[in-house]
């Protein structure tokens, strides 16, 4: 399989920020929660396109707001 077929397939940290509209920040704490769904591909993880997209579709990809109270 290409490379660029690759990197169309899976999204860096940075893409599904952008994607998703929050700060990297808020990527990698989803990441490390085990909210988001990732392949390590050596020592980076991506994010698989379809599976992301699919959880947007179907809604699972929402996340509740947390007031500091």
């Amino acid at each position: 399989m290409p490379l660029n077929t690759i990197e169309k397939e899976y999204l860096t940290a940075t893409e599904l920020a952008t994607k998703l509209n929050v700060s990297l920040k808020s990527v990698v704490n989803w990441t490390q929660a085990h909210r988001l769904p990732i392949i390590k591909m050596g020592r980076v993880n991506r994010y698989p396109r379809v599976e992301i997209e699919k959880r947007l579709l179907n809604g699972q990809l929402l996340f509740e707001k947390h007031s500091r109270a």
